[in-house]
Protein backbone atom coordinates (compact mmCIF):
# COMPACT_ATOMS: atom_id res chain seq x y z
CA UNK A 1 0.00 0.00 0.00
CA UNK A 2 2.73 2.47 0.99
CA UNK A 3 6.21 2.66 2.51
CA UNK A 4 6.32 3.10 6.27
CA UNK A 5 9.99 3.88 6.65
CA UNK A 6 13.54 2.88 6.02
CA UNK A 7 16.34 2.01 8.40
CA UNK A 8 19.99 1.22 8.03
CA UNK A 9 19.35 -2.38 7.01
CA UNK A 10 15.72 -2.73 5.97
CA UNK A 11 12.78 -1.07 4.29
CA UNK A 12 9.34 -1.42 5.83
CA UNK A 13 6.08 -1.30 3.90
CA UNK A 14 2.41 -1.34 4.81
CA UNK A 15 0.49 -3.98 2.88
CA UNK A 16 -3.02 -5.35 2.91
CA UNK A 17 -2.87 -9.12 3.06
CA UNK A 18 -5.52 -10.85 0.96
CA UNK A 19 -6.01 -13.98 3.08
CA UNK A 20 -6.71 -13.46 5.87
CA UNK A 21 -7.59 -9.90 5.00
CA UNK A 22 -5.66 -7.58 7.29
CA UNK A 23 -3.09 -4.83 7.24
CA UNK A 24 0.45 -5.99 7.89
CA UNK A 25 3.91 -4.44 8.05
CA UNK A 26 6.52 -6.15 5.87
CA UNK A 27 10.20 -5.62 6.54
CA UNK A 28 12.56 -6.47 3.67
CA UNK A 29 16.31 -6.47 4.10
CA UNK A 30 18.18 -4.11 1.85
CA UNK A 31 20.24 -5.52 -1.03
CA UNK A 32 23.80 -6.34 -0.02
CA UNK A 33 23.09 -7.75 3.44
CA UNK A 34 21.28 -10.94 2.46
CA UNK A 35 24.16 -13.41 1.90
CA UNK A 36 24.00 -17.11 2.84
CA UNK A 37 25.21 -16.51 6.41
CA UNK A 38 22.62 -13.78 6.79
CA UNK A 39 19.83 -16.13 5.70
CA UNK A 40 20.95 -18.76 8.21
CA UNK A 41 20.98 -16.23 11.06
CA UNK A 42 17.64 -14.90 9.86
CA UNK A 43 16.05 -18.33 10.35
CA UNK A 44 17.59 -18.58 13.82
CA UNK A 45 16.33 -15.16 14.88
CA UNK A 46 12.89 -15.82 13.43
CA UNK A 47 12.71 -18.99 15.51
CA UNK A 48 13.54 -16.87 18.54
CA UNK A 49 10.56 -14.66 17.76
CA UNK A 50 8.43 -17.79 17.48
CA UNK A 51 9.50 -18.82 20.98
CA UNK A 52 8.46 -15.44 22.37
CA UNK A 53 5.29 -15.24 20.27
CA UNK A 54 3.09 -16.48 23.12
CA UNK A 55 3.85 -13.42 25.19
CA UNK A 56 0.99 -10.90 25.03
CA UNK A 57 3.34 -7.91 24.91
CA UNK A 58 5.61 -8.98 22.04
CA UNK A 59 5.00 -7.75 18.49
CA UNK A 60 3.40 -10.53 16.47
CA UNK A 61 5.44 -11.97 13.60
CA UNK A 62 3.05 -13.73 11.23
CA UNK A 63 5.48 -15.17 8.73
CA UNK A 64 9.08 -15.07 7.55
CA UNK A 65 10.48 -16.21 4.22
CA UNK A 66 13.04 -15.56 1.50
CA UNK A 67 11.93 -13.47 -1.49
CA UNK A 68 12.62 -14.53 -5.07
CA UNK A 69 15.58 -12.14 -5.21
CA UNK A 70 17.17 -13.85 -2.19
CA UNK A 71 16.32 -11.20 0.39
CA UNK A 72 14.73 -12.31 3.67
CA UNK A 73 11.55 -10.60 4.76
CA UNK A 74 9.18 -10.80 7.69
CA UNK A 75 5.44 -10.16 7.85
CA UNK A 76 4.44 -8.52 11.11
CA UNK A 77 1.51 -7.06 12.93
CA UNK A 78 0.94 -3.48 11.87
CA UNK A 79 1.04 -0.97 14.73
CA UNK A 80 -0.10 2.55 13.90
CA UNK A 81 1.86 4.34 16.62
CA UNK A 82 4.99 4.13 18.76
CA UNK A 83 6.25 5.66 21.97
CA UNK A 84 9.32 6.84 20.08
CA UNK A 85 7.14 9.63 18.79
CA UNK A 86 4.76 10.16 21.68
CA UNK A 87 7.27 10.56 24.51
CA UNK A 88 8.74 13.73 22.99
CA UNK A 89 5.45 15.20 21.77
CA UNK A 90 3.32 14.86 24.90
CA UNK A 91 3.59 14.41 28.65
CA UNK A 92 2.54 10.85 29.31
CA UNK A 93 0.55 10.15 32.50
CA UNK A 94 2.54 8.40 35.22
CA UNK A 95 -0.10 5.67 35.39
CA UNK A 96 0.27 4.92 31.68
CA UNK A 97 4.06 4.87 31.86
CA UNK A 98 3.98 2.41 34.76
CA UNK A 99 1.61 0.11 32.90
CA UNK A 100 3.75 0.27 29.75
CA UNK A 101 6.94 -0.30 31.73
CA UNK A 102 5.58 -3.37 33.51
CA UNK A 103 4.27 -4.83 30.24
CA UNK A 104 7.57 -4.35 28.42
CA UNK A 105 9.60 -5.37 31.45
CA UNK A 106 7.64 -8.63 31.56
CA UNK A 107 8.80 -9.33 28.01
CA UNK A 108 12.42 -8.64 28.92
CA UNK A 109 12.31 -10.86 32.00
CA UNK A 110 10.73 -13.61 29.91
CA UNK A 111 13.45 -13.24 27.27
CA UNK A 112 16.20 -13.27 29.89
CA UNK A 113 14.86 -16.51 31.31
CA UNK A 114 15.11 -17.96 27.82
CA UNK A 115 18.72 -16.80 27.45
CA UNK A 116 17.93 -13.81 25.24
CA UNK A 117 18.93 -10.15 25.45
CA UNK A 118 17.02 -7.61 23.39
CA UNK A 119 19.98 -5.19 23.38
CA UNK A 120 18.11 -2.23 21.93
CA UNK A 121 15.46 -1.24 24.45
CA UNK A 122 14.31 2.32 23.77
CA UNK A 123 11.01 4.19 23.34
CA UNK A 124 11.07 3.78 19.55
CA UNK A 125 10.94 0.01 19.96
CA UNK A 126 7.78 0.17 22.06
CA UNK A 127 4.85 0.19 19.66
CA UNK A 128 1.12 0.61 20.18
CA UNK A 129 -1.34 -1.77 18.61
CA UNK A 130 -4.58 -0.69 17.02
CA UNK A 131 -6.18 -1.18 20.44
CA UNK A 132 -3.60 0.97 22.21
CA UNK A 133 -1.65 -1.88 23.84
CA UNK A 134 2.13 -1.58 24.15
CA UNK A 135 4.25 -4.26 22.49
CA UNK A 136 8.01 -4.67 22.28
CA UNK A 137 9.29 -4.81 18.73
CA UNK A 138 12.23 -6.20 16.86
CA UNK A 139 14.45 -8.68 18.64
CA UNK A 140 17.28 -8.10 16.23
CA UNK A 141 16.46 -10.07 13.09
CA UNK A 142 18.11 -7.52 10.78
CA UNK A 143 20.77 -6.37 13.24
CA UNK A 144 22.17 -9.84 13.72
CA UNK A 145 22.37 -10.31 9.98
CA UNK A 146 24.90 -7.52 9.48
CA UNK A 147 27.50 -8.93 11.84
CA UNK A 148 30.95 -9.15 10.33
CA UNK A 149 34.07 -10.78 11.73
CA UNK A 150 35.99 -8.46 14.04
CA UNK A 151 33.54 -5.62 13.54
CA UNK A 152 32.37 -3.62 16.53
CA UNK A 153 28.73 -2.91 17.13
CA UNK A 154 27.29 -0.53 14.57
CA UNK A 155 24.98 2.38 15.21
CA UNK A 156 24.77 2.13 18.99
CA UNK A 157 21.66 3.79 20.43
CA UNK A 158 23.81 6.06 22.59
CA UNK A 159 21.12 7.85 24.67
CA UNK A 160 19.77 4.54 25.98
CA UNK A 161 23.03 2.58 26.31
CA UNK A 162 24.89 1.74 29.51
CA UNK A 163 28.39 3.16 30.07
CA UNK A 164 30.07 -0.23 29.76
CA UNK A 165 28.38 -0.83 26.39
CA UNK A 166 29.54 2.54 25.08
CA UNK A 167 33.08 1.86 26.30
CA UNK A 168 32.99 -1.47 24.48
CA UNK A 169 33.77 -3.62 27.52
CA UNK A 170 30.64 -5.71 26.86
CA UNK A 171 28.16 -6.22 24.04
CA UNK A 172 25.41 -6.64 26.60
CA UNK A 173 24.39 -8.26 29.88
CA UNK A 174 21.22 -8.35 31.92
CA UNK A 175 22.44 -5.30 33.83
CA UNK A 176 23.11 -3.32 30.66
CA UNK A 177 19.53 -4.20 29.69
CA UNK A 178 18.36 -2.98 33.10
CA UNK A 179 20.11 0.34 32.39
CA UNK A 180 18.38 0.62 28.99
CA UNK A 181 15.03 -0.30 30.53
CA UNK A 182 15.45 2.30 33.27
CA UNK A 183 16.57 4.90 30.74
CA UNK A 184 13.53 4.15 28.60
CA UNK A 185 11.07 4.50 31.48
CA UNK A 186 12.85 7.72 32.52
CA UNK A 187 12.49 8.98 28.94
CA UNK A 188 8.78 8.22 28.80
CA UNK A 189 8.30 10.31 31.94
CA UNK A 190 10.75 13.13 31.23
CA UNK A 191 10.33 13.51 27.48
CA UNK A 192 14.08 13.15 27.02
CA UNK A 193 16.77 10.56 27.57
CA UNK A 194 18.40 10.61 31.03
CA UNK A 195 21.56 12.45 30.01
CA UNK A 196 20.03 15.02 27.69
CA UNK A 197 19.85 18.44 29.32
CA UNK A 198 17.67 21.42 28.50
CA UNK A 199 19.65 24.31 27.07
CA UNK A 200 22.88 22.30 26.71
CA UNK A 201 24.68 20.51 23.92
CA UNK A 202 22.75 17.29 23.35
CA UNK A 203 24.75 16.00 20.42
CA UNK A 204 25.64 12.31 20.30
CA UNK A 205 29.18 12.98 21.54
CA UNK A 206 28.05 15.25 24.38
CA UNK A 207 25.45 12.78 25.64
CA UNK A 208 27.95 9.94 25.36
CA UNK A 209 30.49 11.87 27.42
CA UNK A 210 27.95 12.45 30.18
CA UNK A 211 26.97 8.77 30.25
CA UNK A 212 30.51 7.42 30.56
CA UNK A 213 31.71 10.32 32.72
CA UNK A 214 30.82 11.41 36.24
CA UNK A 215 27.61 13.26 35.36
CA UNK A 216 24.62 12.31 37.48
CA UNK A 217 21.10 11.76 36.26
CA UNK A 218 18.99 14.87 36.72
CA UNK A 219 15.61 14.52 38.46
CA UNK A 220 12.72 13.95 36.10
CA UNK A 221 11.26 17.24 37.25
CA UNK A 222 7.57 16.34 37.44
CA UNK A 223 5.55 16.98 40.57
CA UNK A 224 3.39 13.90 39.90
CA UNK A 225 6.39 11.52 39.84
CA UNK A 226 6.85 10.13 43.38
CA UNK A 227 10.28 9.94 44.98
CA UNK A 228 10.03 6.14 45.09
CA UNK A 229 9.82 6.03 41.30
CA UNK A 230 12.78 8.40 40.93
CA UNK A 231 14.75 6.12 43.28
CA UNK A 232 13.83 2.96 41.37
CA UNK A 233 15.00 4.48 38.09
CA UNK A 234 18.16 5.92 39.67
CA UNK A 235 19.06 2.40 40.79
CA UNK A 236 18.71 1.15 37.21
CA UNK A 237 20.97 3.98 36.03
CA UNK A 238 23.80 3.40 38.50
CA UNK A 239 27.12 3.84 36.68
CA UNK A 240 28.50 0.71 38.38
CA UNK A 241 26.66 -2.35 36.99
CA UNK A 242 27.04 -4.15 40.33
CA UNK A 243 24.92 -1.45 41.99
CA UNK A 244 21.97 -1.97 39.64
CA UNK A 245 19.14 -4.38 40.45
CA UNK A 246 20.03 -7.99 39.71
CA UNK A 247 17.08 -8.63 37.40
CA UNK A 248 14.28 -6.94 35.53
CA UNK A 249 11.90 -8.73 37.88
CA UNK A 250 13.36 -6.81 40.82
CA UNK A 251 12.69 -3.56 38.96
CA UNK A 252 9.14 -4.61 38.14
CA UNK A 253 8.41 -5.32 41.79
CA UNK A 254 9.55 -1.79 42.61
CA UNK A 255 7.26 -0.39 39.91
CA UNK A 256 4.32 -2.39 41.25
CA UNK A 257 5.05 -0.94 44.69
CA UNK A 258 4.88 2.56 43.15
CA UNK A 259 1.51 1.69 41.61
CA UNK A 260 0.24 0.62 45.02
CA UNK A 261 1.59 3.83 46.55
CA UNK A 262 -0.38 5.83 43.97
CA UNK A 263 -3.56 3.87 44.68
CA UNK A 264 -3.43 1.95 41.39
CA UNK A 265 -4.16 -1.73 40.98
CA UNK A 266 -0.74 -3.35 40.42
CA UNK A 267 -0.28 -4.31 36.77
CA UNK A 268 -0.04 -7.99 35.94
CA UNK A 269 3.37 -9.50 35.22
CA UNK A 270 3.31 -12.05 32.41
CA UNK A 271 6.42 -14.08 33.26
CA UNK A 272 7.13 -17.77 32.59
CA UNK A 273 7.16 -20.26 35.41
CA UNK A 274 9.85 -22.89 35.82
CA UNK A 275 13.61 -22.87 35.51
CA UNK A 276 15.42 -19.66 34.77
CA UNK A 277 18.94 -18.64 33.87
CA UNK A 278 21.13 -16.86 36.39
CA UNK A 279 20.96 -13.26 35.19
CA UNK A 280 24.52 -12.55 36.31
CA UNK A 281 25.90 -14.97 33.70
CA UNK A 282 23.85 -13.89 30.70
CA UNK A 283 26.05 -12.24 28.09
CA UNK A 284 26.16 -11.84 24.33
CA UNK A 285 28.37 -12.27 21.35
CA UNK A 286 29.12 -9.19 19.22
CA UNK A 287 26.36 -8.25 16.81
CA UNK A 288 25.56 -5.24 14.68
CA UNK A 289 23.13 -2.58 15.86
CA UNK A 290 21.09 -0.17 13.82
CA UNK A 291 21.96 3.54 13.89
CA UNK A 292 19.62 5.80 15.75
CA UNK A 293 15.98 5.63 16.67
CA UNK A 294 13.29 5.21 14.07
CA UNK A 295 9.56 4.78 13.99
CA UNK A 296 9.81 3.15 10.58
CA UNK A 297 6.94 0.77 10.24
CA UNK A 298 5.58 1.42 13.69
CA UNK A 299 5.57 -2.29 13.93
CA UNK A 300 9.08 -2.58 12.63
CA UNK A 301 11.25 0.35 13.61
CA UNK A 302 14.70 -0.03 12.19
CA UNK A 303 16.57 -2.87 13.79
CA UNK A 304 17.62 -3.84 17.27
CA UNK A 305 20.25 -6.22 18.46
CA UNK A 306 18.81 -9.20 20.24
CA UNK A 307 21.24 -11.95 21.02
CA UNK A 308 20.74 -15.56 21.99
CA UNK A 309 23.29 -17.76 23.70
CA UNK A 310 23.02 -20.80 21.49
CA UNK A 311 21.38 -21.64 18.19
CA UNK A 312 17.89 -22.68 17.30
CA UNK A 313 16.12 -24.07 14.30
CA UNK A 314 12.47 -24.37 13.46
CA UNK A 315 9.53 -23.06 11.54
CA UNK A 316 9.38 -19.44 10.56
CA UNK A 317 5.62 -19.08 10.76
CA UNK A 318 3.99 -18.30 14.11
CA UNK A 319 0.58 -17.81 15.65
CA UNK A 320 -0.17 -16.41 19.05
CA UNK A 321 -2.90 -16.17 21.60
CA UNK A 322 -5.02 -13.02 21.82
CA UNK A 323 -3.57 -10.31 24.02
CA UNK A 324 -5.60 -9.95 27.19
CA UNK A 325 -4.48 -7.97 30.20
CA UNK A 326 -6.08 -9.60 33.19
CA UNK A 327 -6.56 -8.04 36.59
CA UNK A 328 -6.94 -9.54 40.00
CA UNK A 329 -3.45 -10.93 40.50
CA UNK A 330 -0.10 -9.29 40.09
CA UNK A 331 2.00 -11.95 38.42
CA UNK A 332 0.89 -14.42 35.79
CA UNK A 333 3.11 -16.78 33.87
CA UNK A 334 3.10 -18.27 30.40
CA UNK A 335 5.23 -21.26 29.58
CA UNK A 336 7.62 -21.28 26.64
CA UNK A 337 9.25 -24.39 25.22
CA UNK A 338 12.91 -24.00 24.33
CA UNK A 339 13.88 -25.03 20.81
CA UNK A 340 17.61 -25.59 21.00
CA UNK A 341 20.14 -25.20 23.77
CA UNK A 342 21.93 -22.37 25.53
CA UNK A 343 25.70 -22.33 25.61
CA UNK A 344 27.68 -24.23 28.23
CA UNK A 345 28.17 -21.27 30.53
CA UNK A 346 24.47 -20.52 30.64
CA UNK A 347 23.63 -24.19 31.09
CA UNK A 348 25.88 -24.34 34.13
CA UNK A 349 24.22 -21.22 35.48
CA UNK A 350 20.66 -22.52 35.04
CA UNK A 351 18.68 -22.67 38.26
CA UNK A 352 15.06 -22.91 39.35
CA UNK A 353 13.66 -20.08 41.40
CA UNK A 354 9.93 -20.07 40.66
CA UNK A 355 7.88 -19.06 43.68
CA UNK A 356 4.27 -20.19 43.83
CA UNK A 357 3.15 -16.84 45.20
CA UNK A 358 4.87 -14.71 42.60
CA UNK A 359 4.83 -16.70 39.36
CA UNK A 360 1.78 -18.58 38.24
CA UNK A 361 1.12 -20.53 35.09
CA UNK A 362 -2.05 -19.21 33.53
CA UNK A 363 -4.19 -21.11 31.05
CA UNK A 364 -4.36 -19.12 27.85
CA UNK A 365 -5.93 -19.57 24.45
CA UNK A 366 -3.25 -20.27 21.85
CA UNK A 367 -5.38 -20.49 18.75
CA UNK A 368 -6.15 -17.94 16.09
CA UNK A 369 -9.30 -15.80 16.03
CA UNK A 370 -12.60 -17.58 16.60
CA UNK A 371 -16.15 -16.54 15.74
CA UNK A 372 -17.67 -13.83 17.88
CA UNK A 373 -19.86 -16.19 19.92
CA UNK A 374 -16.92 -18.42 20.80
CA UNK A 375 -14.87 -15.37 21.69
CA UNK A 376 -17.55 -14.11 24.06
CA UNK A 377 -17.71 -17.50 25.73
CA UNK A 378 -13.94 -17.51 26.05
CA UNK A 379 -14.01 -14.09 27.69
CA UNK A 380 -16.59 -15.27 30.22
CA UNK A 381 -14.56 -18.38 30.91
CA UNK A 382 -11.39 -16.35 31.29
CA UNK A 383 -13.12 -14.08 33.79
CA UNK A 384 -14.05 -17.11 35.88
CA UNK A 385 -10.48 -18.41 35.72
CA UNK A 386 -9.14 -15.01 36.75
CA UNK A 387 -11.55 -14.83 39.68
CA UNK A 388 -10.50 -18.28 40.89
CA UNK A 389 -6.82 -17.42 40.42
CA UNK A 390 -7.27 -14.22 42.40
CA UNK A 391 -8.88 -16.11 45.28
CA UNK A 392 -6.11 -18.72 45.24
CA UNK A 393 -3.46 -15.98 45.18
CA UNK A 394 -4.97 -14.19 48.17
CA UNK A 395 -5.27 -17.41 50.16
CA UNK A 396 -1.73 -18.47 49.27
CA UNK A 397 -0.16 -15.15 50.13
CA UNK A 398 -2.16 -14.87 53.34
CA UNK A 399 -1.01 -18.29 54.44
CA UNK A 400 2.63 -17.88 53.51
CA UNK A 401 5.26 -17.09 56.11
CA UNK A 402 2.77 -16.66 58.91
CA UNK A 403 4.87 -14.13 60.82
CA UNK A 404 6.01 -10.54 60.70
CA UNK A 405 8.55 -9.43 58.12
CA UNK A 406 11.99 -9.67 59.78
CA UNK A 407 14.06 -6.55 60.39
CA UNK A 408 17.76 -6.24 59.66
CA UNK A 409 19.78 -5.52 62.78
CA UNK A 410 23.10 -3.68 62.82
CA UNK A 411 24.54 -2.65 59.47
CA UNK A 412 28.34 -2.49 59.63
CA UNK A 413 30.57 -0.39 57.38
CA UNK A 414 34.10 -1.16 56.23
CA UNK A 415 36.03 1.58 54.41
CA UNK A 416 38.99 1.00 52.09
CA UNK A 417 40.93 3.44 49.95
CA UNK A 418 38.50 2.98 47.06
CA UNK A 419 35.25 1.62 48.42
CA UNK A 420 32.79 1.61 51.28
CA UNK A 421 31.27 -1.82 52.01
CA UNK A 422 28.16 -2.22 54.13
CA UNK A 423 27.26 -5.65 55.53
CA UNK A 424 24.65 -7.18 57.82
CA UNK A 425 23.44 -10.54 59.11
CA UNK A 426 20.55 -12.45 57.57
CA UNK A 427 17.55 -11.88 59.89
CA UNK A 428 15.77 -14.95 58.50
CA UNK A 429 14.82 -14.50 54.85
CA UNK A 430 12.53 -17.05 53.22
CA UNK A 431 12.34 -18.00 49.55
CA UNK A 432 11.34 -14.95 47.52
CA UNK A 433 12.38 -12.36 50.13
CA UNK A 434 14.82 -9.65 49.09
CA UNK A 435 16.72 -6.77 50.66
CA UNK A 436 15.95 -3.22 49.60
CA UNK A 437 19.09 -1.14 50.16
CA UNK A 438 18.51 2.60 50.20
CA UNK A 439 21.26 5.20 50.03
CA UNK A 440 20.57 8.78 51.06
CA UNK A 441 20.49 10.88 47.95
CA UNK A 442 18.10 8.63 46.06
CA UNK A 443 19.90 5.45 45.01
CA UNK A 444 18.27 2.15 45.92
CA UNK A 445 18.76 -1.45 44.86
CA UNK A 446 17.15 -4.82 45.44
CA UNK A 447 19.36 -7.83 46.18
CA UNK A 448 19.64 -11.15 48.00
CA UNK A 449 23.21 -10.79 49.29
CA UNK A 450 24.17 -9.34 52.67
CA UNK A 451 26.86 -6.94 51.43
CA UNK A 452 26.55 -3.69 49.51
CA UNK A 453 29.53 -1.80 48.08
CA UNK A 454 29.85 1.80 46.95
CA UNK A 455 32.75 3.32 45.05
CA UNK A 456 34.23 6.35 46.80
CA UNK A 457 34.49 8.02 43.43
CA UNK A 458 30.70 8.16 43.27
CA UNK A 459 30.31 9.68 46.72
CA UNK A 460 30.07 13.29 47.72
CA UNK A 461 30.76 13.13 51.42
CA UNK A 462 29.32 10.38 53.57
CA UNK A 463 26.87 7.74 52.39
CA UNK A 464 24.12 6.63 54.76
CA UNK A 465 22.46 3.28 54.14
CA UNK A 466 19.33 1.54 55.42
CA UNK A 467 18.35 -2.06 54.64
CA UNK A 468 14.75 -3.29 54.49
CA UNK A 469 13.40 -6.81 53.97
CA UNK A 470 10.77 -7.01 51.19
CA UNK A 471 8.32 -9.92 51.30
CA UNK A 472 5.58 -10.45 48.72
CA UNK A 473 5.94 -6.86 47.56
CA UNK A 474 5.60 -5.43 51.08
CA UNK A 475 8.41 -3.56 52.82
CA UNK A 476 9.24 -4.39 56.42
CA UNK A 477 10.71 -1.92 58.89
CA UNK A 478 14.05 -0.45 57.75
CA UNK A 479 17.24 -0.95 59.70
CA UNK A 480 18.84 1.93 61.52
CA UNK A 481 20.88 4.16 59.23
CA UNK A 482 24.63 3.52 59.01
CA UNK A 483 26.91 6.20 57.54
CA UNK A 484 30.46 5.91 56.24
CA UNK A 485 32.86 7.44 53.73
CA UNK A 486 33.63 11.07 53.29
Amino acid sequence: MRPLGSGGFADVFLYEQSMPRRRVAIKVLLPGVADSDARAMFVSETTLMAQLADHPDVLTVYEAAIASDGRPYIVMEYCPDSYGRRFRDEQLPVSEVLQVAIAIGSVLETAHRDGVLHRDVKPANILRTTYGRPVLADFGIAATLVRSEGQEALGLSIPWSAPEVIRGTTQGTVRTEIWAFGATVYGLLAGRSPFEADGRDNSRDAVQERIVGRARVAPIGRADVPASLEQALAACLAKDPAQRPASILDVLRSLQAVEAELGMRPSTLFIPAGSVIDAAHLDTVPTGDDPGDSDAGRGADRSSGASRAGSTTGTATTTRRPRTRRSGDTTRGTRHSAAGSVDDALSRAALGRADATEIRTAPGARSASRPALTRRRAVIGAAVVVLIAAIVLVVTVAGRGGGAIPTVGTVSANTTSDTVQFSWSDPGLTSGDTYLVRVDGGQSTTQRGTTFTLSKGDLQGQACVTVTVVRDGTDGAPSSSTCAGG
